[in-house]
């Protein structure tokens, strides 16, 4: 009873906690049951963050540094005056008062090229800062949404680490019940205890990220989460493999990343230093104009006497002891220093791009994996809970169902999120997260227009894109080694004749194949037998293809029409409005049934035979026209159930 005692107190504690610290967040941003969208977090960090304003300020610096630099082309204009009293022990006037006044003017007429050299690297330095404010909003917007995610990620792991403890919770009492009643065993308490410390442990893990990942949060924005925070969707980061590849990201990032931008227009500011330098090696020569009064004469007599004078000035340094030369190399040095921070540029802007690319094609492919495991171990969960309650399954079997659920779950939802991130970070990476957010400075001027002059360069020269990703030789899931389209993996004949017909182990078939099931991926809407339509009510964002999760019962009436007759099938056809570019409204198309699909082979415990999707793009609009009306009616999805012959 003491074991009991203790499990119970540790559990009411740590659920006691992830209560608190829900409420206290709910506290600090006030209950409100509107929702937040990550635009708004974004636009504060942009216009407020203090590192984004340091930045500001220094593109404000660099603009003044180009009006003072100009200041050397304009005549410099002085005025002197003195009053002064003298005592004096010798002349005819041994005390008095004396008076002088000067204005002097001087025009700089040949300076070796040092100003206009020094306009010139001023006005691309003040490009390189405009690109260094881009680059750090682009990192604070980056920041911001892993920040916005991670809040989101580990709030939705605290629930299921909640829910995962209040299952063990509830078994613990049926174990508890069942010892205390005598037909129970002191081991499955033991070890039904020890499981509730691991989920108690887990509660306590997530509190804690949670908590880091808020304080991150609050550093960035200046105040805490809010309690309804909206989902983060960003379709234009998608990418397809088998229409855009590495290369082709790489080469636009090269031209859109600001950090990369920078560093190019910082070779072309230092080598207008260098220019600056070399000036110190040419002579001076200065327009000078005087003209000046004072009250006593050259003998300190009490005569006003006035002088005038206008002239050219010529100076030539012979020797200034090493110091021209050594400005020179340092000028040298930092134009070398620009090209290594510009390569520099150049490999973190290709790893980025590399990672995030390879993480949004591993994860788009591994989604489909994951979700079916959890899925698979939610029903297995279910049937051992339904088995344990009537003695056919052990507690050992239903704790490892129970937390083999708990992990698949957490797994998939954290791959979701790691692949919105990649998203992000690609979108960083190129240099167009805050522009695809809607999201810009306040008051920051468009300084391209001001530079010396634009910098082209080319990307193959410059930063050539390198491929990272790995062939197919070297991934077991797709490695072939006698390419009879079964992967080594699953091939037991791995040395079979080319363009043999192999069995589903890769071994030559010495028989005709079984004739396959009949399959809904086997007939169109032109030569199948269409037994019933359905217009499925599920609404897309622009340019999106992701099922939100208030559209998951949308397709009630399509499973159970399957449902009712076992040889029936469906297929998904997804259709285009008539606006925007005819192939890529047909790959939208395409992607948006194939989603609608996929949502029915989760949804429904049906054989994936008797699911197909098709994309009709443009071709078959309801409207013939491209109105607002006839768009919507146009941008649809509809399942029509079809019959399938039997295998008999």
């Amino acid at each position: 009873m003491k074991l009991m005692n203790s499990v119970l107190s540790k559990v009411v504690i740590g659920a006691t906690g992830a209560v608190l610290a829900h409420a206290a967040i709910a506290q600090s941003n006030g209950v409100s049951g509107s929702s937040v969208r990550l635009e708004d977090y974004v636009r504060k960090v942009v216009n407020e963050n203090p590192e984004v304003q340091a930045s500001w300020r220094q593109l404000q610096v660099a603009m003044s540094d180009v009006d003072i630099a100009r200041g050397g082309f304009r005549p410099q204009v002085d005025v002197l005056a003195s009053s002064a009293y003298t005592d004096r022990n010798y002349g005819l006037d041994r005390e008095y008062m004396g008076h002088t006044a000067q204005i002097a003017l001087t025009q700089m007429l040949y300076d070796g090229f040092l100003t206009s050299s020094e306009v010139k690297r001023f006005k691309q330095a003040q490009v390189v800062r405009f690109f260094e404010l881009m680059g750090e909003i682009e990192q604070k917007s980056l920041d911001t949404a892993l920040a916005y995610m991670d809040v989101k990620m580990f709030r939705e792991l605290l629930k299921l680490a909640e829910e995962n403890l209040i299952t063990h919770v509830d078994v613990f009492k049926q174990i508890e019940e069942s010892v205390e009643a005598g037909v129970g065993r002191r081991a499955d308490l033991e070890q039904i205890s020890g499981r509730l410390s691991l989920a108690e442990s887990n509660v306590l893990t997530e509190l804690s990220n949670l908590h880091d990942v808020t304080a991150r949060f609050l550093r960035l924005v200046g105040e805490k989460p809010a309690n309804n925070l909206q989902p983060v969707t960003l379709n234009s980061a998608y990418v397809d493999a088998s229409v855009t590849d590495i290369q082709t990201l790489l080469t636009s990032a090269y031209g859109t990343n600001p950090q990369f931008n920078a560093a190019i227009y910082n070779i072309d500011a230092q080598r207008y230093a260098v220019d600056s330098a070399k000036s110190l090696y040419h002579p001076q020569v200065n327009l000078t104009a005087s003209y000046g009064a004072q009250t006593r004469d050259q003998a300190a007599l009490n005569n006003t006497i006035t002088e005038a004078s206008v002239g050219v000035n010529f100076s030539y340094n012979l020797y200034n002891g090493g110091s021209d030369r050594a400005a020179i190399r340092q000028a040298l040095s930092q134009v070398d220093l620009a090209k290594d921070l510009r390569d520099k540029a150049c490999i973190d802007m290709r790893q980025t791009v590399q990672i995030a690319y390879n993480d949004i094609i591993n994860i788009t492919e591994q989604l489909p994996s994951l979700n079916a495991h959890r899925l698979s171990s939610d029903r297995v969960k279910s049937a051992y809970m339904d088995q344990f309650t009537i003695g056919e399954r052990s507690l050992l079997d239903l704790l490892d169902s129970e937390n083999e659920y708990y992990e698949s779950s957490r797994a998939y939802l954290e791959a979701q999120y790691t692949l919105e991130k990649a998203r992000v970070r690609l979108l960083a990476a190129s240099g167009s997260l805050a522009q695809t957010l809607g999201i810009t400075k306040d008051g920051v001027p468009d300084v391209l227009d001001k530079a010396e002059e634009r910098i082209s360069y080319d990307p193959n020269y410059v930063c050539p894109a390198v491929r990272t990703n790995f062939v197919d030789e070297l991934n077991i899931l797709k490695r072939d080694s006698d390419g009879d389209g079964i992967v080594d993996l699953w091939d037991d004949c791995v040395d079979s004749t080319p363009g043999s017909m192999v069995d589903d182990f890769g071994c030559e078939a010495k028989e005709p194949e079984m004739v396959p099931e009949p399959s809904a991926a086997d007939f169109t809407l032109d030569n199948a037998k269409i037994i019933n339509s359905f217009n499925v009510n599920i609404e897309f964002a622009s340019n999106s293809t992701e099922v939100l999760p208030e559209y998951e019962n949308s397709l009630q009436d399509v499973i159970d029409a399957l449902n009712n007759d076992p040889n029936s099938g469906v297929i998904i056809h997804g259709h285009a409005s008539l606006d925007g570019d005819a192939a890529y409204n047909q790959r939208l198309s395409e992607r948006r049934a194939k989603a609608v699909a996929s949502l029915l082979m989760t949804k429904a415990d049906i054989e994936a035979r008797r699911i197909t999707a098709v994309g009709y793009g443009e071709s078959r609009p309801l409207v013939d026209e491209e109105s607002e009306a006839a768009n919507a009616r146009n941008r649809r999805i509809e399942a029509a159930i079809i019959q399938l012959p039997s295998n008999e």
